[in-house]
């Protein structure tokens, strides 16, 4: 059977928590057919059907929603007859009421402000945390920004959600932020120093791409990896990995003699000979078959070489692990994460979501980095004795019961007896944090919604600890132990926002393209939907710079992810202002739609259906 519906949005602002109720005169009948419709699902059904995503596009709802970094949107630079002029822009009311204008413009509906950024200072009015008063040298106007985005979003009919870097208390370009001030609050990594011993017994540091050590160290490359001469190749880099993509290590675009050698081993870690960067030219360089390269740009790493190997000589490797506070793990590049179980810091997130709940008519909170940094953090003493308490018993071997890292170069990490147990443990710490924001928040400003971020890649974000989906998923993995389906949060969240970060929209696309169709955005929303089980509704978030050179595949992806999940996210402002893509989004979305989130009887009673079909 098929419902149409006709709605009405009696007036244009102020948006808030009660808006979306102007939308829903005839939502309540349909939810009723659609429990009694649900309730003759047999109960051993294979998995929920997928309520959220065809109730949203029934009702014609749509989250449509710009996220608006905190340190990105700080400043634009303009150019005049004089030169070019570095200008304050979220900081000026002329600033935001220029993109609160765009928006509107566009049909978006909901704006995520992040007054948090990971540094651990803040863009509002804090008794409770420091204000960030410069930003990379550039001192910054007391003004309250998020004051500004609730008051003229809110004229003009947008929702307004204050986003805050939860976990991140510092940012370490800059050693700045709240976990310098308290270092006990700080996460502690489980690093690894790997040495590379020469005939004569003398150590050189270097690290193996992807464990947690130095990236400045030589570079230890596995067998097949490629180094180039010339100009450097381009390769993928994430928004925290400074790790080239498929094994390719550059030269850097150096061709003088001298700036990079390459010490090529056999199997047997024999030097077969040390070659210069500078004299590949066109032909690249291939570690041999379960040999090594061994590449170093530093000069006290180049003289290392030529001092202690020789050709034809024979050196070995060692193994020495470390815990590190996170502000010294040369691992850790930007964020300063704290430890959750840390009270003082727990309390000190549970203040500032209290004073933003309480002091802004905010539509929404929502959390970022909410979340361990990597598999290698946290390690500290604290974490292991409530690990040990919530076991029942003392962990004989630490960290070496969760895992180790593998003794040969390149290796997998080694899964100790403890290490499924220990993804469980770490998701529960996170979701019983999740549960205390939300009691916080919610206990401030009854009504307030509560959003989050992820990245959409459920099968493997046990890694940074969080289980975002809901209890109940039919998702199973190997790595899941049988309370594992417990850890999820997703039903302490209005909106989840899962990063389906990827330059391909579609699977059609991906099979065009001779590409993995898990590699869409169309994959990465259908899994997310599957995740989260219509306990939240989902919002695909995009990446804008995947289609820097493509703006109709940019409309492609946000269309593919809209369709799958119940909306989507665009990050962020900075690029649609720097692409100039404002004309594109008013071309492709002409008319106004509500936030599934701003219809306020829809989601309760999604979970209620869900609970009549789910076992």
């Amino acid at each position: 059977m098929r419902f149409l519906f006709a709605f009405k949005r009696r007036r244009k602002a102020p948006a808030s928590s009660l808006s979306g109720r102007e939308w829903a005169g005839g939502l309540l009948p349909v939810l009723s057919l659609l429990l009694c419709a649900v309730s003759g699902l047999p109960a051993q059904a294979q998995r929920p059907p997928d309520l959220a995503r065809s109730m949203s596009a029934m009702l014609g709802a749509q989250g449509r929603l710009l996220w608006i970094d905190g340190t990105a949107n700080l400043t634009r630079a303009r150019k005049d007859k004089n030169g070019t002029t570095l200008v304050d822009y979220t900081t000026t009311r002329a600033g935001v009421a220029e993109i609160v204008r765009r928006c509107k413009a566009a049909h978006i509906n909901t704006l995520v402000v992040d007054v948090k950024p990971l540094s651990g200072q803040v863009l509002y009015k804090s008794k409770v945390a420091p204000r960030m008063r410069e930003w990379k040298g550039h001192p910054l106007p007391d003004f309250d920004v998020l004051a500004a985005f609730v008051e003229e979003g809110h004229k003009a009919g947008l929702q307004v959600d204050a986003c805050i870097n939860v976990l991140s208390e510092g940012h370490k370009y800059y050693s700045v932020g709240p976990a310098y001030e308290h270092p006990d609050w700080q996460s502690v990594v489980y690093t690894v120093n790997r040495g590379m011993v020469a005939a004569d017994g003398a150590r050189l540091s270097v690290r193996v791409p992807g464990e947690p050590d130095d990236p400045t160290k030589p570079a230890l490359l596995m067998d097949e990896d490629v180094v180039l001469g010339g100009e450097p190749t381009s390769g993928m880099v994430g928004l925290e990995s400074t790790e080239s993509a498929n094994g390719l290590v550059n030269s850097s675009g150096n061709t003088k003699l001298g700036q990079q050698l390459n010490l090529v081993l056999d199997a047997n870690n024999r030097a077969i000979g040390v070659v210069d960067s500078a004299l590949l030219g066109d032909d690249p360089l291939i570690a041999p078959e379960d040999g090594h390269i061994l590449t170093a740009t530093r000069d006290a790493d180049r003289a290392w070489i030529t001092q202690h190997v020789r050709p034809g000589g024979y050196i070995r490797f060692d193994l020495r692990t470390e815990r590190l506070p996170v502000t010294q793990a040369p691992s850790e590049k930007v964020s300063c994460f704290v430890n959750p179980l840390h009270p003082d810091a727990r309390r000190h997130e549970l203040d500032m979501v209290r004073e933003l709940a309480s002091n802004y008519a905010i539509d929404g909170l929502v959390l970022d980095r909410c979340r361990y940094a990597n598999i290698n953090n946290d390690f500290s003493d604290r974490t292991r004795a409530a690990f040990e308490r919530w076991l029942g018993h003392p962990v004989a071997r630490w960290p070496e019961d969760v895992f180790a890292f593998s003794p040969t170069p390149g290796g997998k990490p080694i899964r100790g007896p403890l290490f499924n147990l220990w993804l469980e443990f770490r998701a529960q710490v996170i979701r019983d944090f999740v549960s205390d924001v939300a009691q916080t928040a919610r206990s401030a400003r009854p009504g307030i919604k509560l959003g989050t971020y992820v990245g959409s890649w459920y099968p493997n974000y046990y890694e940074v600890g969080v289980n975002w989906g809901s209890d109940k998923t039919h998702l199973r993995y190997p790595w899941f132990t049988p309370n594992y389906p417990l850890t999820g949060y997703a039903e302490f969240f209005d909106w989840i926002a899962t990063g389906c970060y990827y330059p391909t929209a579609t699977r059609e696309e991906a099979r065009r393209e001779g590409a993995s169709e898990k590699g869409t955005v169309e994959y990465a929303a259908e899994l997310s939907n599957m995740a989260v089980a219509s306990g939240a509704f989902v919002y695909a978030g995009v990446y804008v710079p995947d289609y820097a050179d493509d703006p109709e595949r940019f409309l492609r992806a946000l269309k593919s992810g809209g369709r799958q999940a119940q909306g989507w996210m665009i990050f962020d402002l900075s690029y649609l202002d720097e692409y100039n893509w404002w004309p594109l989004l008013e071309r492709a979305y002409g008319q106004e739609a509500p936030a599934p989130d701003d219809l306020p009887e829809l989601l309760p009673a999604l979970r209620s259906a869900i609970d009549c079909c789910t076992p």
